[in-house]
């Protein structure tokens, strides 16, 4: 059963009590990501969250760690562009324990000058690691492609140059300004003492007064706006890694629910025309698929794949074949009600797990103001009808208004130089 609390130190707890469960997920939520970071900082947020593991007053990184192992569970962090969250997944019985760990790092974690600078060599080993990896490559260069310097484009984790110039005191005090008690969404998703939770919640969080306020600079939120570019980077690789796409619906967009389902139809599922047709039918590469990301005042629609450079200029013509029969209208019925059906399949067996119910709710918080109900969501995917999804395609699909990414060895350019999308 869902309940919202406001707590008095004006944090929020959401929580869904699932008393069949014999776990429970936990998470503490900040709106707070890459794209709040100024030019020259990028990679803060995700420095911040590297630390909070680094150790507090009460435990050292490796009582953490220990900590965790020792009640068999698991803790991560993860930085997003629009928001950064802290979790523990942990059997029921280690709840408090649990909770009162995540508290302590999430509100007293040192910063100690010598953990700051190990964390920084880590940090660059991670950019290294990432620069060795085309497709979180490609995702980073699509981005920056698609949205110029607009912090949307910038790397959630960060640039070299900006790592290695930032100090400890400029952590502490982007950590200070806007790790606050009042900007804070406690979810909890699975079984737990329920009555005794918001009591629980209140003596462990900080009163208002250790962290009051609220984070100034998310209410100035600068509105992304695309760039349609190009990029082309080269890469002594075997194959070709190539992604291209638009700005797409924001979370409150009354067309994302028809963009799901769109996504579904043109390349996120194994039925979908870019696998079937491209892939399984005519075999001109491994990897295919179509992708929609929503954030708070615009989102992203891309198609990705990577494949042989004797087969990049086919694969490029079968995209923007098929892209230009679903432009006009070749969307069967059928494939839409087979996409209704796939969500709900999805939608019913995500909801088997207790983390992605803890997430959800802070999602939705954060995005909408609310816990959208389950009965809510399928409803309006319900709803979308074929005119909806063949307005969304012509209103979708213009080449002229794509940016393309590309990844290749040396020779791809002579494939894509004067290479224009026609839908």
């Amino acid at each position: 059963m869902f309940t919202k609390h406001l707590l008095s130190n004006g944090s929020l707890l959401l929580s869904d009590f699932i008393p069949t469960s014999r776990t429970v997920s936990l998470g503490f939520w900040v709106k707070l990501g890459s794209r709040d970071e100024k030019l020259g900082e990028n990679g803060l947020c995700h420095y911040i969250e590297h630390m909070l593991f680094k150790g507090t007053k009460r435990r050292s990184y490796y009582d953490i760690a220990r900590e965790i192992d020792a009640m068999g569970g698991e803790i991560n962090g993860i930085t997003g562009k629009e928001t950064t969250n802290y979790y523990i997944n942990i059997a029921s019985d280690y709840f408090c324990r649990a909770f009162d760990m995540l508290t302590d790092m999430f509100f007293h974690s040192s910063f100690e000058r010598t953990e700051f600078e190990k964390e920084r060599l880590v940090i660059l080993d991670e950019i290294d690691l990432t620069m060795d990896d085309p497709e979180e490559l490609m995702s980073d260069l699509f981005s920056s492609t698609l949205w110029g310097d607009h912090p949307l484009g910038y790397p959630v984790i960060g640039e070299k140059e900006a790592i290695g110039k930032l100090r400890v005191k400029d952590l502490k005090n982007f950590y200070k300004l806007h790790y606050r008690a009042p900007v804070l969404i406690v979810s909890v998703a699975g079984n737990f003492e329920e009555s005794l939770l918001p009591g629980m919640v209140e003596s462990l969080l900080p009163p208002v007064s250790d962290h009051q306020g609220s984070s100034p600079q998310l209410n100035s939120r600068e509105r992304p706006e695309p760039k349609m570019g190009r990029a082309l980077m080269h890469r002594d690789l075997e194959q070709v890694y190539f992604t291209c796409g638009r700005e797409g619906p924001s979370y409150r967009d009354k067309d994302r629910y028809t963009l799901t389902l769109f996504n579904i139809i043109v390349g996120s599922s194994f039925s979908s025309r870019l696998f079937q047709k491209i892939r399984e039918s005519r075999g001109l590469c491994y990897s295919i698929s179509s992708s929609a990301i929503s954030y708070c005042d615009g989102g992203e629609f891309t198609i990705g794949f990577s494949t042989s450079l004797k087969n990049f200029s086919s694969v490029l013509e079968a995209v923007n074949s098929e892209l230009t029969l679903i432009k006009v209208g070749d969307i069967k019925r059928e494939e839409l009600e087979n996409a209704k059906r796939k969500f709900r399949g999805s939608y019913l067996l995500a909801q088997e797990s207790n983390e992605w119910k803890m997430a959800r709710m802070a999602v939705h918080e954060i995005m909408f103001g609310r816990v959208v109900p389950y009965d809510e969501t399928l409803r309006k995917i319900e709803s979308v009808t074929l005119d909806d999804l063949n307005r969304l395609a012509v209103k979708l699909l213009q080449g002229d208004r794509f940016s393309s990414s590309c990844i290749g060895p040396e020779g791809t350019e002579r494939s894509i130089q004067n290479w224009e999308f026609t839908f």
